[in-house]
């Protein structure tokens, strides 16, 4: 005894192909995506991302733009520098040093030399950088010594301690 007339099998072929399609039977191409690479495993792309993230610092600084520079550290980190005698600057005191920075429209900076050493997912970037700014009318260009650290966190890096001091 057959299961379904012959005059139903065609209406039996159709269900059956309806069911799979709206099963998800169907094959899809999947995407899966992968942590990113640690800094110590070949192939790694963790220096060319650092050197980015100085680059995004420095666009960000030169935009005078708060809202730029936050997202580049990470929750409690550190800012000192000679204009704070050295005083770290964390948890609310970050919002003052950003908000001073929009107050100086014509500052800029460019970087002179500088030295990047990895560390497993830490790195510290180190060297000299140029700060200019017109007071009273008048260029001012100023020398600092520069050290950032920087923490990678789910694949980017945010500063974790930044630290300025003016050459003599």
């Amino acid at each position: 005894m057959a299961l379904t007339s012959p005059a139903r099998r065609p209406l039996a072929a159709l269900a059956c192909l309806l069911m799979l399609a709206a099963s998800g039977c169907t094959t899809r191409p999947q995407v899966v995506a992968s942590a990113p690479l640690r800094c110590d495993q070949p192939g790694s792309d963790c220096a060319n991302d650092l050197l980015q993230a100085l680059q995004d610092w420095q666009a960000a600084y030169d935009s005078r733009d708060p809202q730029r520079l936050r997202p580049l550290y990470a929750p409690g980190a550190l800012i000192t520098d000679d204009e704070y005698s050295a005083v770290p600057l964390d948890g609310d005191g970050l919002p003052v040093f950003f908000e001073q920075l929009a107050q100086r429209p014509t500052a800029r900076m460019r970087w002179r030399v500088g030295n990047l050493k990895l560390f497993g997912e830490t790195a510290v970037r180190s060297g000299e950088c140029e700060f200019t700014e017109q007071i009273d009318g008048r260029p001012r260009m100023r020398t600092a010594r520069y050290s950032f650290v920087y923490q990678r966190s789910e694949g980017r890096w945010l500063i974790i301690l930044q630290h300025t001091t003016w050459r003599p």
